[in-house]
């Protein structure tokens, strides 16, 4: 279920509208947002997904283009990867423990 959120990271990394609302899931995501009544992602669930596990493992500009600092960058790419940071951040101290 989480694949699709990969590939808007990936490919629309220069879509900040994309990139930005992408962002926000994987960041409540993170924190347990609770989706519907009562019922929320457990996050050693989300930790163990691929598609986490490749962000986890391969956070750089090279494969996730929002990350790269270049002439260009703006405050909605800064604001982006604080989120993104923030939450891998949040994902990999479940991963420790």
């Amino acid at each position: 279920f989480f694949s699709p959120s990969i590939t808007n990271l990936k490919y629309w990394g220069r879509c900040e509208p994309i990139t930005s609302k992408t962002l926000q899931l994987l960041n409540d995501l993170s924190i347990g947002y609770p989706f519907g009544k009562g019922s929320q992602i457990p996050k050693k669930f989300l930790v163990k997904l691929s598609a986490v596990q490749f962000m986890l493992n391969n956070h750089t500009s090279e494969h996730f283009s929002f990350l790269g600092i270049n002439n260009q960058s703006n405050l909605a790419d800064m604001r982006c990867r604080t989120t993104f940071y923030t939450a891998l951040g949040r994902l990999l101290m479940v991963d420790l423990g």
